[in-house]
């Protein structure tokens, strides 16, 4: 029986959002996979929408490869993303839209090997 290693990394803090931002990239290469957690807490404006990317690359200067889109965003609840394949370094965007949107979030990865 393997012995398999978990890591969890806080993303996105609780917070509302207005506009486009990112985590840190952080270094994953000891891992093989992960889960990517997105709660959306509460969600206001006119035709709110929210869209991430998971993001890679061969350094923390180098972290602009899109892995993953997750599909887009438009009410509260939260969204499970599975990861393989996940790279050295990972992070994520994330922008919101539609006019006077905010959307109050968290996202949390669960690196595992």
């Amino acid at each position: 029986m393997s012995d398999r290693r978990t890591h969890t990394i806080v993303l996105a803090p609780p917070a509302a959002r207005v506009a486009a931002g990112g985590s840190t990239a952080f270094e994953v290469s000891r891992f093989t996979e992960a889960l990517l957690f997105i709660d959306v807490k509460v969600v206001s404006g006119a035709s709110p929408t929210l869209d991430f990317e998971v993001q890679t690359g061969p350094a923390d200067d180098e972290v602009a490869f899109v892995h993953t889109r997750p599909e887009q965003i438009t009410s509260a609840g939260k969204t499970l993303v599975m990861l393989v394949n996940i790279g050295s370094w990972l992070r994520l965007a994330w922008s919101v839209g539609g006019e006077g949107s905010s959307f109050t979030f968290e996202a949390r990865l669960a690196l595992k090997t």
